[in-house]
This record gives C-alpha cells, structure tokens and sequence, in this order.
C-alpha cells in the first residue's frame, strides 16, 4: 500500500508478502502515474517484517526508476493521507489533492480527483474521470475506445476533452463559467457536455 501525507510517501508492506510480488506491484502502482511523485521521498514501513540488504535495494531500484527516494526516517506526527494511491476493488485511482501544471496522471481504470485538475495538467484513463472540484486541464477518458466513458466534474472547463477517439477543444472567447457540475459522453457521435442532476 502507498500512501501520501505532508512528509511524502509512505510504502507498507504485508508480513506475508513476497519481494518479487511487492516489486511487481510497486511497479505497477507507481507507472499509473510516472510523474505525479516524481522528487517525493518515500518512508519504508515494513512492521512485523524484516528487510534484508537485498531486499532493500531491490525496492530502491523501483522507486529511483521513478524519480523518488527511499528513506527510512519516521517522521514525529503524522497527518491524514492527502493522497491516496490504493487500487480500489473496481479498479479507481483515488487522488485526494490537486493536479498541478505538467503533472500527468494516465491509469487503466477510473480516476477520481479530490481536487482542481489544473491547465497544464493531464488526466487520461481507460474508464471514467470525475473532479471533484474544477477540471481545467486536458481530460482523456476511454483511452482504450470505450465510448462510454464519461468526464464529469463540479467545474468543467477542460483545455481539451476527449472521450474514446472523439474530441472536444475549448470554443474560442470568453464563455461562461459552469455554474453547476456538469457531465461530458459521447452522444450520436459527439461529445455533449450537460448539467449534472443529483
């Protein structure tokens, strides 16, 4: 499991877990979104479990590949995870912070954003992607063709959407800002963008 708080990463692993298959699942985990953590430190927590030299470096090895550090330092507080990167049983990436410019998050899967997708940041997946606050960025949901696939968000200001092969720019001009949440799909061969009713 990983998971984020104020201090950077922090990566625990189960007493009963093989190396081979955390490798595997770090490698996994940390490819859905190469440069989303690139630069943050990450706090090894194994609990019940011994790391051996080897094993150790074998994870270090994973983690630069993917611009962090590994770190064994234990912070004296810890916060609530404002970021959290678990797979989800339906296979959503949950993302509880704001996507900032030339940040990327591609996953195989849904993506959910606690947060702005701001311009210059992207977002694309294989299934749906929701914001929970304003997607002002470059959203791709259905990368894989799935035309059903939808983007919804509280503020829907994309750069460019797109869903499946379809796409979607910004009009030129000044348009009104969203008042509501709105949802984007792919209607009779178009995206429609349309309020959201709860």
């Amino acid at each position: 499991m990983i998971k984020g708080d104020r201090h950077g990463l922090s990566l625990s692993i189960a007493e009963d877990v093989d190396i081979s298959e955390v490798i595997s699942q770090l490698h996994n985990k940390l490819s859905s979104a190469r440069n989303f953590f690139s630069g943050a430190s990450v706090r090894l927590i194994a609990d019940e479990r011994e790391i051996n030299p080897q094993e150790r470096a074998e994870i270090q090895k994973v983690v630069q590949e993917y611009g962090m550090n590994l770190t064994d330092d234990v912070p004296e507080e810890i916060e609530q995870p404002v970021v959290e990167t678990e797979i989800q049983p339906d296979n959503t990436l949950l993302i509880k912070r704001t996507v900032r410019s030339g940040q990327k998050v591609h996953y195989d899967g849904n993506v959910i954003i606690m947060g702005d997708v701001n311009p210059g940041a992207e977002i694309a997946c294989s299934g749906d992607i929701l914001v929970l606050g304003s997607l002002r960025g470059v959203a791709h949901a259905g990368i894989k063709g799935d035309t059903q696939a939808i983007v919804f968000a509280f503020r829907l200001e994309p750069t460019q959407l797109r869903i499946a092969h379809f796409i979607s720019r910004a009009p030129d001009g000044k348009v009104p800002h969203p008042l509501q949440p709105e949802i984007a799909e792919v209607k009779d061969g178009i995206i429609q963008i349309k309020k959201y009713n709860f």
